[in-house]
């Protein structure tokens, strides 16, 4: 139906366009007087109102001089009478040719009506110089018309030339002159002759013609370049602009050559090399427009031929000017090869159907018949008048319904296949959500296998490289787990399922949680440093959903990036905080930057992009642009990435908000927030329990709950307080802490508790809404004892409450046990030895003998004071064991040794029982008795901060590496002292046992200890 209408169309069109052609070349215009024998009567005509009149005719004619009217004026003279508007080197004189390069005068006397007036005169093509006298007078010129060629100058434009004339009689004297073009010289196109106003109107009317042609294809050559510029793989594009700068260069060349009024210091070589240039290229890119345009109807050969001959002949002309002249018929020829081969072109199309062709056609001839109107002017001399201005508007009306047509076919069949494509996409969307929702479970039944086969693997039930595998096994695993919950992400994204709830949100928390998960799960040589300020403003934003832009920021950092510094740094800026991940990786070529946040698209090679399929930066995207923010990336080759956020920042002074996932159960409570921390509350007996949540409503609900439950609870709301009452509560049963607070995370505090505590000596209950799996894994590596997800049950709060409440005790009666079989094997062994010494001593002195059983007898006193299970003894109650001992020991040995005791003043504090007697004696009895004479021992006791340092030094015979590792790897009962006194002091927080000796030296042991206060 579409052809049909196209054939119908044309078919109508063409004849009105062939008669509009013939009617505007045959148009019989109003007669005017003619000039006869050098004479022209218009004293009869009415110039008003009138267009100039053209002074064709008869002229006299006088070759081979530039003569004036009197040399007209004599009888016999060698003149003759030519037909102008024509070429000279068709007139003959004495049968004889005129010279194609030559000088020449012409005359033409008027008569005007009887009127005292300023006329004027309008020139269009006088070759190639000339100059016009009115009555005698010079009126006007255009270049200088000489009688050689040594003082002649070319320079052939159209000018006007106004004068004033007194009476009816008129001489008009035209001198031109010709040495350059090849085809004569002469008036080539008519002079008009007309009163003021009618020459101006002309003059006019011939200028606008000539800027709305140039005008319109420059628009059409720009709009055309520009779409080229956005569609490189249509070249047809390219070269139809280039057209349409050809036919606008040619327009202002010819014509009015308003290219010379434009820049009239221009060369005149120049410019005529302009006017050939353009006429051949006008043909040339017209052809490879619709060679490229219609390719597979084309005549590739042909095509080829007139281009390498077209190239050639534009070189031709920056030829001397009387060369390339001679060359007007060849490219008039090469003009109606082109035309001929665009024709065969466009019938082929038609013949095939091809779309929007019929419209082509019918622009091409119009535009064909106004480049031959011109051409002919040009070249065959003829006196056409120039075509209408309405034969451009016909062409671009022509061309606007060709690009109509096939982009209005181009958009419904894109139309049709976007509809089947969007059906598919949805059918695809299904499918990935219903098959990722049933990978789900078995995936997490998978991992959870596989983990519990490695976490048994040490037990010999696994090999080294069958535990390598099932490593390997579930690190693909978690990344397909990863996988589907992007893909279920995406797919609520793109169908609006997503919600958000945006509070003010702490940035640097958030970016410090998400970078501690990352540093437990790092295999690369990769540093992640946050340099994200605690002292930047709030954003807003949802918590969890921005954890998860930062989370997938940084996970395809590291996947591009082998080894280095990846950063994160911040700043705020006109309410925004533009957040920066950069890494050092392989980086992104410029081309790729803005398709990188496409759904399924990556940057780099295959090798590069094995660890995803693209995902985490599209869900990025939407997820900040939900936000109210935008997200760009910065990048060059081999040189890092950096991808960069912006979201609104909260208004200045406004604290952080909770979490969307608050602690909804039981009865509704009330919603007042608490003034003054800490929050004291229940059975100051009961099992100590800290909270930290830095949601008021959160901290009530759980203090609601657990009071009825007996325990004594302290409420604070940010990490910096757990510590701190920590150091205040050294009796604390229980810690609740929330992952998510401002300042410092629930994992900063929660590392920050096992420096100082164990897993068993203070279990830590984490609290959270967040929903990525990671966070669980960061909460365990960082020290928790369990994990439990906001809004949970209070029946399952208390449960994991109690059991790890029972867990604390159990593990501290174990404790205690072993300390208690640590004390009790270095008992007998110190009985031993002193028993031994006053068995020795009595065979020798029986007075030393009584005085060192009394020491005995004060030193069991105060060993028996002891209980089993307690830890820590008065620091005072230890040196007077030391004390008692080195008397004993100085009974035994007079004179062998000298002990000393540098204690620092105001120390007082708990220690564990039985830790300085031991080395005491063993610096004694190994140490310095064992090398002889002038034994020292010293005792120094000081206080560095929150811990006590105690260094027992001697001078004895010391020890090499070798014996002092024996020792302490050894389980015979005659090293039991130092060895267990060393297992007792690795269970205290923060402690330390070193032992630096040299054989003949002597030994130094520096014990150092948390300082417990008595009080």
């Amino acid at each position: 139906m579409k052809i049909k209408l196209e054939f119908i169309f044309s078919i109508l069109l063409i004849p009105v366009l062939l008669w509009g052609a013939v009617s505007v070349l045959t148009e019989k215009k109003e007669e005017t007087p003619k000039a006869n024998r050098g004479f022209l009567d218009l004293s009869g005509y009415h110039f008003a109102g009138k267009d100039p009149i053209a002074l064709d005719g008869e002229w006299e004619f006088v070759p081979g001089s530039l003569v004036d009217t009197a040399y007209f004026n004599r009888e016999g003279e060698g003149k003759i009478y030519v037909p102008v508007p024509s070429l000279w080197s068709k007139y003959k004189l004495e049968g004889q040719k005129v010279p194609l390069y030559t000088s020449a005068s012409y005359r033409l006397r008027i008569k005007l009506p009887d009127n005292n007036q300023v006329w004027g005169i309008k020139t269009t093509n006088i070759r190639m110089s000339n100059a016009i006298y009115a009555n005698g007078e010079l009126i006007g010129h255009s270049g200088m018309p000489e009688r050689d060629r040594s003082s002649y100058m070319p320079h052939n434009t159209p000018y006007v030339a106004y004068f004033h004339n007194g009476d009816d009689q008129l001489e008009l004297v035209v001198h031109a002159a010709n040495f350059d073009y090849a085809s004569g010289g002469g008036i080539v196109a008519s002079i008009y002759l007309g009163d003021a106003d009618s020459i101006n109107r002309f003059r006019e009317k011939a200028m606008a013609y000539d800027f709305i042609m140039m005008a319109s294809l420059m628009i059409m050559g720009l709009y055309f370049l520009g779409f080229y510029a956005h569609l490189r793989r249509d070249i047809h594009l390219l070269f139809f602009s280039l057209f349409c700068f050809a036919m606008v260069c040619y327009s202002a060349t010819h014509g009015e050559k308003i290219l010379h009024l434009m820049f009239q210091a221009m060369p005149y070589g120049l410019f005529l090399r302009l006017q050939g240039i353009s006429t051949l290229l006008i043909g040339l890119f017209l052809l490879l427009y619709f060679h490229f345009s219609l390719k597979p109807v084309s005549a590739p050969k042909a095509v080829k031929g007139l281009t390498i001959a077209g190239i050639l002949l534009v070189c031709s002309m920056f030829l001397p000017i009387r060369i390339n002249s001679m060359l007007e018929v060849v490219c008039f020829i090469y003009l109606i090869m082109i035309i001929l081969t665009i024709l065969f072109i466009q019938v082929r199309a038609i013949l095939n159907r091809t779309t929007g062709s019929v419209y082509l056609i019918l622009g091409t001839f119009t535009m064909i018949l106004y480049f031959l109107t011109g051409t002919l002017n040009l070249i065959a001399n003829l006196n056409i008048n120039a075509l209408p201005p309405f034969v451009p508007y016909i062409y671009l009306l022509m061309l606007s319904l060709f690009m109509a047509h096939r982009f209005a076919d181009t958009f419904n069949k894109n139309k049709e296949l976007s509809e089947l494509l969007i059906r598919a996409d949805q059918f695809k969307d299904e499918f990935l959500a219903k098959t990722s929702h049933e990978f789900r479970t078995p995936l997490h039944g998978m991992i959870a296998i596989l983990q519990s086969m490695l976490s048994r693997s040490d037990s010999g039930s696994l090999t080294k490289k069958q535990s390598e595998k099932v490593n390997w096994v579930v690190d693909i695993a978690k990344r397909l787990s990863a996988l589907v919950n992007d893909i279920l992400d995406l797919s609520k994204l793109k169908y609006g399922e997503l919600s958000i709830e945006i509070k003010n949100v702490d940035l640097f928390t958030n970016t410090y949680m998400v970078t501690e998960v990352f540093s437990y799960m790092l295999q690369k040589k990769i540093e992640i440093k946050n340099s994200v300020s605690r002292d930047l403003p709030y954003v807003r934003a949802d918590e969890n959903r921005l954890r998860q832009i930062l989370y997938n920021l940084i996970d395809n950092a590291i996947k591009h990036t082998e080894q280095g510094v990846i950063e994160i740094t911040a700043y705020e800026k006109n309410g925004f905080i533009t957040v920066s991940v950069k890494d050092p990786g392989y980086g992104i070529e410029r081309d790729k930057l803005e398709s990188i946040f496409d759904p399924y698209r990556q940057s780099g090679t295959l090798e590069q992009n094995k660890q995803g399929i693209g995902l985490g930066l599209s869900i990025s995207k939407h997820l900040v642009e939900l936000q109210g923010g935008e997200i760009w990336a910065e990048s060059e080759p081999d040189k890092g990435s950096s991808f960069i956020f912006r979201i609104p920042s909260a208004p200045a002074g406004e604290r952080v908000e909770p979490m969307g996932e608050n602690i909804h159960y039981g009865a509704a409570h009330e919603q007042t927030g608490y003034s003054d921390f800490p929050v004291i509350a229940g059975d100051p007996e009961g099992k100590k329990v800290i909270i930290a949540d830095d949601d008021d409503t959160n901290l009530k609900v759980l203090i609601e709950t657990l009071e009825p439950e007996g325990y004594y609870i302290i409420g604070v709301n940010n990490g910096a307080d757990v510590l701190k009452q920590l150091t205040e509560h050294a009796d604390v049963d229980l810690i609740l802490l929330d992952i998510m607070m401002p300042g410092m995370s629930g994992y900063e505090t929660c590392q920050k508790i096992r420096e100082t505590y164990t897993l068993p000596e203070l279990p830590v209950l984490m609290l959270t809404a967040a929903i990525l799996p990671a966070d669980m894994v960061a909460a365990f590596q960082s020290g928790a004892n369990d994990f439990l997800h906001k809004p949970f049950d209070s029946v399952e709060l208390k449960a994991r409450i109690s059991n790890l409440i029972m867990l604390k005790q159990s593990a501290r009666r174990a404790v205690s046990m072993e300390v208690a079989f640590l004390q009790a094997q270095i008992k007998p062994h110190f009985l031993y030895n002193v028993l031994n010494s006053i068995l020795s001593l009595s065979y020798m002195d029986i007075d030393k003998t009584r005085s060192m059983i009394t020491s005995f007898a004060a030193f069991l006193r105060g060993s028996f004071d002891f209980s089993n299970t307690n830890r820590l003894v008065t620091l005072e109650k230890e040196l007077f064991l030391v004390h008692t001992y080195v008397e004993i020991e100085k009974a035994r040995y007079p004179e062998q040794f000298t002990f000393e005791l540098e204690k620092e003043t105001g120390i007082n504090c708990l220690i564990p029982t039985l830790l300085l007697q031991p080395i005491v004696e063993n610096a004694i009895r190994h140490g310095v008795i064992k090398k002889g004479d002038n034994g020292k021992v010293k005792l120094t006791i000081q206080r560095a901060g929150k811990m006590a340092v105690f260094k027992i030094e001697d001078n004895g015979a010391g020890m090499s590496e070798e014996q002092v590792h024996q020792i302490f790897s050894s389980h015979d009962l005659g090293s039991v002292g130092l060895l267990n006194i060393s297992k007792r002091i690795h269970q205290l927080p923060e402690a330390s046992f070193l032992v630096k000796s040299e054989p003949d030296k002597g030994t130094t042991i520096t014990i150092t200890i948390p300082y417990y206060n008595p009080n």
